[in-house]
């Protein structure tokens, strides 16, 4: 049993062992991760895609490039391992091509792969120097791009399952995003401890906020979440009852509260009210790299809000399966609210 699935004799739904029509295989760590390691590939490559548009960073990107790629590779080999087929990883892209104009499935995976063509392009043009700059701009572009559509299709293809009403909300594109730039921006700060100079400085300084206002979004979409969530409907009674009484709920809370609390607080406590103001002579903010303190600090927003991404698409992902499962459904039902299978969004590979 893994840590998100549903444990045995459940205190809510269904307390017989009926075989209902909607009993189907879950969807675990596998399809978990892999839904984290596209929301990391994708909104790290939409991170680096900005800081090409300023010009001010050369050093960062060699760090975060290969990264991108490796993430996004990782993505790939979940999704293929919770299919049971390990090529469908390589073939999933090229048949999604005939289905794209029908399945959210299948537009996922195009922009996953649109997505991890163009961070090898990009990688490439950021490593090799005789590549011109409007190519590597271009690169960038597109990948970043890609990553922002890879990290909200999940959101929008959760939300379109009218079949499952806990996932069937507005807000998870919402939570999703936000989930995916939080830690987008914990892996670029991590990565920027490595960049020495003004360089290294000033995008310790820009992710540590990002960090902050990442971590606000996702504890507010959390809130618009739960309170959109019609709880008088017996599938999303169940999934709140279960989402709730799960320690990763509150873990995810709890630990996303924190990487706000010490990103913000060590930015803001570390900031001279004289340099907020004080301007050079050249007209730039007399602003230097974070305290050691501080700076390492981070470190551990950094990785909070890492584990808080993750915490948030798994608890999502398991808590409208097991509402699904398990709670009670009248043979009364029209066939257009009949919920439909786990899974069937038109195409699955």
């Amino acid at each position: 049993m893994g840590l998100f699935t549903s444990p045995p004799n459940l205190p809510f739904g269904v307390q017989a062992p009926l075989v209902q029509i909607n009993e189907y295989p879950l969807w675990g760590e596998y399809v978990a991760l892999a839904l984290f390691f596209t929301e990391l590939a994708g909104m790290l490559m939409a991170i680096l895609g900005v800081m090409e548009f300023t010009v001010k960073y050369r050093s960062l990107p060699k760090l975060g490039a290969p990264v991108v790629v490796v993430t996004a590779i990782l993505a790939f080999a979940f999704f293929a391992m919770d299919l049971g087929r390990p090529y469908a990883g390589t073939s999933a892209p090229v048949e999604a091509l005939a289905n794209f104009s029908h399945s959210w499935m299948a537009r996922g995976i195009i922009f996953i792969s649109g997505l991890l063509l163009f961070a090898i392009l990009y990688t490439i043009a950021v490593y090799f120097s005789k590549v011109p700059l409007w190519l590597r701009v271009t690169f960038s572009t597109i990948a970043m791009l890609f990553g922002i559509f890879s990290t909200v299709y999940s959101g929008f293809e959760f939300a379109a399952a009218t079949g499952v009403p806990m996932w069937n909300n507005g807000a998870i594109p919402l939570l999703f995003l936000a989930g995916g730039v939080f830690v987008g921006a914990g892996v670029a700060y991590i990565l920027s401890i490595a960049v020495k100079g003004d360089e290294g400085a000033r995008a310790r300084r820009t992710l540590a906020k990002l960090i902050t206002f990442a971590g606000i979004a996702e504890l507010a979409s959390w809130f618009l979440y739960l309170a959109t969530l019609n709880t008088g409907y017996v599938f999303n009674e169940v999934g709140y009852a279960y989402l709730t009484s799960q320690a990763t709920f509150y873990v995810d809370l709890v630990i996303s509260a924190l990487a706000v609390i010490i990103s913000g607080g060590g930015y803001l406590a570390s900031v001279p009210l004289g340099s907020i103001f004080g301007k050079s002579k050249a007209g730039e903010a007399k602003v230097g790299d974070l305290p050691s303190a501080v700076k390492y600090a981070i470190i551990v927003a950094a990785i909070f809000a890492i584990v808080a991404a993750y915490l948030t698409r798994a608890d999502v992902l398991i808590a409208g399966q097991i509402a699904y499962q398990t709670a009670p459904m009248t043979p009364f039902q029209t066939v257009s609210n009949q919920p439909i299978p786990i899974g069937a969004f038109g195409w699955r590979g």
